[in-house]
């Protein structure tokens, strides 16, 4: 009898669960597993979806089970459990329990795995490893990436270089991670040091500490999957090479050989958990309800006999399908025996790619028509909150879009099954000339002319660009564009009222300023005004350029680069936008700034610079706190009116609310100055553009590219910038003329306009 408390459980009977596969050893620790999710994970997982509330305690209660090392080996502190155990255990934890719990394990032990492949060599490593359990602490991933969404093996948005033999310098945007801010140490993938360029392929993986990423997930607001804290990470460090998960280069292979296999065997585990745990629900309802005038309990109609039947079948299938996948990856490994990983060489598991890919797959449709038909045996009472089946349909939707999502699966095994796996392209190095030639046979003369003409076009811009490429462009971590140290505009000003204004920032000191006044402008994002050393002071940047602020908090140092939104002749003072994030220690540094307390600031540091008159057309292309820059651009013009630069400003807000410094744009009325709003949400009585910034809006506003000395510069989010360099392109406007803000950019452009196109310079002219 399968116990629930002092009762029988009320679901599924033993008779259904697989566990013959297991010791006696291990089927006491999975019935302690049950139990323990019985009398605190479970409730803990209804306050959690109500409330998107963390499962740390169910997390910490797993670790006085010793479980958060559940695949470490047991010289080093862990139980040294298989896979069969481990993804039973998974589901275990997503049946009796909390399905966020358990894909935050599924995170957790991916995140082990990567770091056990490479261990060996690396005493910190090792020792982070024989904490786990002592210190409660819980690990996840961060491959995803901004730019390339749920294809995570892509990693277009983050860079390391090689300071010396012993130091690298690493930046990285992940768009979607699990835990995001809440784990105490993450396993993160980037390109490598010396990847050649284009070569997305060659990835290296690093450990990385809670207190050393930026993170934000009080917006975190999703169908189901409410405690698991999804979001975007930041990691901007420099750190010693021991941080490295094994040699450069050595991601790819990680990523075949841990990352996947446990990923999916688990995230598998947790689906069928799901499946189960409605099973059970709606098996200990439909056995109660009856139908007093017809004398039939619900379970009696033979209709929801047959859902039954059909979702055991599904759902057992899927089971067996983890079950054999997981045996035979025991048998590869020898039982998980990680000291066979010494040889590095030893890649065993990746010889299941494709079988592992069908694992998820099989396991997400399952749990998807699991729960529709779990709701219909249910009827009303189904559909309402207190039975629990809404909760796991909730988070059991999770299952097919999760990354990699089925559609892509299917892709792979199919793509796999008719041309084999050495047919995987996944980091795009191969053409393919089959459907290149049969595209070209459904085109006439006319439009292979158009095309030939295209492509003459684009093979032109390459190899101009290759000719001016300046030996300093892309050789700065932080300003890609500059084609020389940053411009520092040291000179000593005199104004009409007969004062003089000298420089209070240089680019090799750091200038203690005081904060003077603080104010919010939206409800995650606040304005700092703060003083120079002397009323008279000028920042000593142009328009355009960014500054750097360093700040001491327990001990370390931490920096961040802003773009000053105060015009350059505002005398005396600097302004900041800061957008906040919940996990960020700069952002809660600010956060608790008080007038009066110091900063310090060096700069400028880089960025776009401005000089007056030097264009006639200044196109500015923003969303959401992407106007900073723009907005010290702006500011600059406007309070010159000898400066005839004309300016357009295209501007995508979500909603009406989220419009930065609208006031003040609205105030302003001038010839040389354009502004177009568009709005993600519009009210009825909204007058301005409405959707995403798109090929029409940019074509109808910005003008033609015939030739003018135009300079089109963009500030925002990596879809809002590609898919702006994708229209740009469209309509013809070169590469060269093309400014983007932030440490990517010209990756971004070169990833539209073609590897080796020319780019544009910092300056406002075309020379570089």
């Amino acid at each position: 009898m399968k116990k629930w408390g002092r009762g029988e459980f009320w679901g599924l009977s033993s008779d259904f669960d697989h566990d013959f596969a297991l010791t006696d050893t291990q089927k006491k620790l999975l019935d302690d597993v049950r139990e323990l999710c019985r009398v605190k994970i479970k409730p803990l997982a209804i306050k959690s979806d109500r409330d998107y509330v963390y499962p740390r305690e169910s997390m910490n209660a797993l670790a006085e089970m010793g479980l958060l090392g559940l695949i470490i080996p047991k010289e080093l502190g862990g139980l040294g459990e298989s896979h069969v155990f481990c993804s039973m255990f998974v589901e275990t934890l997503a049946r009796y329990g909390c399905p966020s719990t358990a894909m935050i394990y599924t995170m957790h032990v991916s995140c082990l795995a990567t770091i056990l492949f490479r261990y060996h060599n690396n005493p910190l490593l090792k020792e982070l490893l024989t904490r786990i359990d002592k210190d409660k602490l819980i690990g996840t991933l961060s491959y995803s990436d901004p730019a390339t969404g749920g294809h995570f093996w892509f990693p277009l948005s983050s860079k390391v270089k090689e300071l010396d033999e012993n130091t690298v310098k690493l930046l990285k945007y992940g768009s979607w991670a699990t835990s995001a801010g809440y784990a105490d140490f993450y396993v993160i993938q980037t390109l490598s040091p010396s990847h050649a360029p284009g070569d997305y392929s060659d990835l290296s993986c690093f450990l990385v500490y809670k207190d050393e990423i930026r993170a934000n997930t009080d917006d975190w607001e999703a169908l189901g999957m409410h405690g698991n804290m999804s979001g975007p990470l930041v990691i901007e460090e420099i750190f010693k090479k021991e941080r490295m998960v094994g040699s450069p280069g050595d991601g790819r292979l990680s990523n075949d050989e841990c990352v996947t296999p446990y990923f999916m065997l688990n995230s598998a585990a947790s689906w069928n958990g799901i499946s189960l745990a409605c099973m059970d629900l709606a098996k200990k309802h439909v056995t109660r309800k009856a139908h007093a005038d017809v004398g039939m309990r619900v379970c009696d109609y033979p209709t929801i006999q047959d859902y039954f039947g059909e979702g055991v079948c599904d759902v057992n299938a899927s089971r067996a399908l983890v079950l054999m996948v997981a045996k035979e990856l025991d048998h590869l490994s020898k039982n998980n025996d990680w000291t066979l990983f010494a040889d590095l060489t030893f890649a065993p598991r990746m010889s299941l790619l494709h079988w592992l890919w069908q694992v998820k797959f099989v396991a997400a449709k399952v749990v998807y028509q699991i729960t529709d038909k779990m709701l219909q045996a249910c009827g009303g009472s189904g559909y309402k909150t207190d039975l629990g089946l809404e909760r796991l349909l909730r988070d059991g939707k999770a299952s097919w879009v999760m990354a990699p999502s089925n559609e892509v699966l299917r892709q792979f095994v199919g793509k796999a099954c008719l041309f084999g796996m050495e047919s995987m392209d996944c980091w795009a190095q191969h053409l393919n000339d089959r459907v290149i030639y049969n595209e070209l046979k459904k085109m006439n003369v006319e439009q292979k002319k158009e095309l030939a003409q295209r492509l003459l076009k684009e093979v032109d811009m390459e190899e101009k660009g290759i000719d001016s490429k300046h030996p300093y462009q892309e050789t700065d971590f932080e300003n890609p564009f500059n084609t020389c140290p940053p411009a520092v505009n040291d000179k000593v000003i005199k104004t009409s009222d007969g004062l003089y204004h000298s420089p209070a920032l240089k680019p090799d000191t750091w200038t203690s300023l005081k904060l003077k006044s603080y104010r919010d402008v939206s409800n995650k994002m606040a304005s700092f005004v703060f003083t120079l050393p002397n009323s008279t002071d000028h920042a000593g940047c142009f328009a355009g350029q960014y500054m750097s602020v360093r700040a001491n908090i327990k001990g370390k140092e931490h920096t961040r680069y802003f773009s000053p939104v105060s015009h350059t002749s505002d005398y005396g003072k600097i302004e900041l936008v800061m957008r906040f994030e919940k996990q960020g220690i700069m952002s809660n540094y600010f956060k608790n700034l008080k007038p009066g307390q110091a900063v310090d600031f060096q700069g400028p540091c880089g960025g776009f610079e401005y000089q007056a008159g030097a264009l006639e057309h200044l196109t500015l292309l923003a969303s959401g706190g992407g106007i900073t820059p723009n907005m010290q651009l702006v500011r600059e013009v406007m309070a010159n009116p000898n400066d005839q630069t004309h300016i357009t400003l295209l501007y995508f807000s979500e909603n009406c609310n989220e419009i930065l410094f609208k006031e003040e744009l609205d105030k302003y009325e001038d010839k040389r100055l354009n502004i177009i709003h568009t709005l993600g949400e519009a009210p009825d009585n909204w007058e301005g553009e409405e959707g995403f910034i798109d090929t029409h809006m940019i074509d109808q506003y910005m003008p033609k590219p015939n030739g003018i000395n135009h300079k089109i510069v963009m500030c925002g989010g990596p879809q809002m910038i590609l898919s702006c360099l994708y229209s740009l392109h469209s309509l013809g406007f070169p590469s060269e003329s093309i400014f983007v803000y932030g440490q990517f950019g010209t990756e971004q452009v070169k990833t539209v306009y073609g590897r080796k196109v020319a780019l544009a310079s910092h300056h406002c002219d075309k020379v570089l």
